[in-house]
């Protein structure tokens, strides 16, 4: 049996070719590729359908590692596993069992396709790796593919609720021999996956002025802007067209086809770029993580941000989910995250809550997945929580890692003095 499933043999020459042309995707650097596995292929990730627009470019078929939360989903796990051979991986959780899935696969002389970004960016920038991805590099003992994916986070940013029109470029950047990868230091090869990966828009856009036209290009940033720049008010950000503009003090400003901000009204003290603006938010989100992190106080709201609407609430039992509610409230408070239901839960060990606490303490990785999810593992037990599309479930993610981060940082303090 070949290599390629059925279904890859099926849907390259068609659906694949016809994604490719809508998307209009392009290739460079693919003259560098080896001719046959097993290799490894690292790239940014930006778009949703950046596995499919790498592997439809192929000729040759690539076993995507791809998180564990798509597998538990019947039809998209026979999809992943039997039809395409895709590798679940556990984000945020050591998963040993993906290492040796990947280590089979390269053994048969497969090729395997892996963002170590583990997320895709949500403003254009970086989200980084660690050392971790150094080392596996190194473990595998196979060619390593480095590729760029530009101009597919402007087509359609995660945040975004329609498709932009501009081209997307698939750019083999370098392809590193196993060999030299066996006389480097981990950390020398850290520094090279960085240097060749840690792939910014906003720099690319500056060099390559390639508009992404839409004439509702803005709509769906509240999903990244949570707080407003001028009265720093949560939740406060409507979006219309081009328009970004805050319901609390009326600051408006407008996003233009290269992603720069241009005020309306009041002075964003120096924000001119989505990028700009979401480091500005996240600094602020730092600041009160620290002051609720110093302040001594338990179960008490000092984030600014009011209580989202939630409609999914599940719980992991074994490899199912289980749904507790579709309506409910999810707050975020100094030291943890706040469920409270309309209706008391009917079943499993919460039978009777109608309201549940997820200490940040008690967290061991925070994720966020489709459709405004987020995804954790309180006192080793799975969660999952989906609010509004109009909220930003982003800054939970960031509060809850700026929260462990102040505390890391006071651990330390304290083990100095």
């Amino acid at each position: 049996m070949s290599k390629t499933p059925l279904f890859i043999r099926i849907a390259r020459p068609t659906y694949g070719k016809w994604l490719n042309a809508r998307n209009r995707v392009r290739t460079a650097g693919y003259d560098l590729l080896p001719k046959q596995g097993p290799y490894l292929i690292l790239a940014n990730h930006t778009h949703a359908l950046d596995p499919f627009f790498i592997s439809s470019s192929l000729s040759v078929h690539v076993r995507w590692v791809a998180g564990a939360y798509l597998f538990k989903n019947q039809f998209i796990n026979m999809m992943l596993g039997r039809w395409i051979g895709g590798i679940a991986k556990q984000q945020g959780r050591s998963d040993l069992q993906t290492i040796r899935d990947i280590s089979t696969a390269f053994k048969n002389q497969e090729i395997v396709g892996l963002f170590p970004e583990g997320t895709r960016t949500w403003d254009g920038e970086p989200v980084g790796f660690d050392m971790a991805t150094a080392k596996l590099v190194r473990i595998f003992g196979v060619p390593v593919v480095l590729m760029n994916i530009e101009g597919g986070y402007a087509q359609r940013p995660r945040w975004a609720r329609y498709r932009r029109r501009g081209e997307i470029t698939l750019r083999v950047v370098e392809v590193v021999d196993p060999d030299r990868l066996k006389r480097m230091p981990v950390a020398e090869i850290l520094a090279l996956l960085q240097d060749r990966l840690y792939f910014s828009h906003s720099a690319w856009q500056e060099k390559r002025r390639l508009g992404f036209p839409s004439s509702r290009r803005a709509e769906g940033l509240e999903k990244l802007l949570y707080l407003c720049p001028s009265c720093k008010q949560a939740s406060t950000m409507v979006t219309e067209g081009a328009r970004v503009r805050c319901s609390a003090c009326q600051f408006t400003c407008e996003l233009d086809d290269y992603d720069h901000v241009t005020v309306l009204s009041k002075e964003p003290h120096g924000i001119d770029s989505i990028p700009a603006w979401h480091n500005w938010e996240r600094e602020e989100l730092a600041r009160i993580a620290f002051e609720g992190c110093n302040s001594g106080a338990s179960g008490v709201n000092q984030s600014p941000f009011p209580p989202d609407p939630g409609v999914l609430l599940q719980r992991g039992i074994g490899k199912k989910l289980v749904t507790l509610s579709k309506r409910f409230t999810l707050t975020l408070e100094s030291d943890c995250l706040r469920v409270r239901l309309q209706k008391p839960i009917a079943r499993g060990p919460e039978q009777g809550e109608s309201e549940l606490e997820f200490s940040f303490s008690g967290m061991q990785s925070m994720i966020i997945n489709a459709k405004s999810t987020v995804e954790f593992y309180h006192n080793d037990q799975l969660w999952r929580i989906r609010i509004v599309p109009d909220r930003s479930i982003l800054k939970y993610v960031e509060f809850h890692t700026a929260r462990m981060l102040q505390e890391k940082e006071s651990l330390a303090r304290k083990e100095v003095t």
